[in-house]
């Protein structure tokens, strides 16, 4: 896609997944710090069109995680769409970093409900995962193979 063009993407989120959440209250100590761990990964499946984005945020105290949770928002698109971005000549699809940051953020957003879904009643919702810039974990455009893993 020329830099010159802007063209619309059109996309749609397509399915949610709760990959992992795993939640262990009794090993929080009060007035002890926590540090938050998050991770980012995405994925294609390009016989579908589909792209997927995984989220991943773990709580820890001492090293140790009392709350993990990992949600996945898979996308569709259109054809024209998805061939802005797939480049069959060098067997890449490439996601332009602040469109790549768009569908994390909107990925973070979704574990964020489902964090607290699951915590709601529980001493555990107190913590939620922070609306912090989730477009700067990612640093350059996101390419990822068109060629299935054997």
């Amino acid at each position: 896609m020329s830099d010159n063009h802007t063209r619309r993407v059109n996309f749609a989120l397509v399915k949610i997944t709760t990959e992992q959440i795993d939640l262990v209250p009794d090993i929080i100590e009060e007035n002890s710090p926590v540090k938050i761990n998050a991770g980012l990964n995405f994925g294609i499946d390009t016989g579908k069109k589909l792209l997927k984005v995984l989220f991943k945020n773990e709580f820890l105290q001492k090293e140790i995680p009392f709350i993990t949770i990992e949600t996945g928002c898979i996308f569709a698109f259109d054809k024209d769409s998805w061939n802005m971005f797939a480049h069959e000549e060098k067997g890449l699809f490439i996601l332009p970093k602040n469109f790549a940051g768009h569908l994390a953020t909107l990925t973070a957003s979704t574990a964020r409900g489902i964090l607290h879904n699951a915590t709601e009643k529980s001493p555990l919702n107190r913590f939620f995962i922070p609306a912090n810039n989730i477009e700067e974990m990612i640093k350059e455009n996101v390419t990822l193979s068109l060629q299935p893993k054997a």
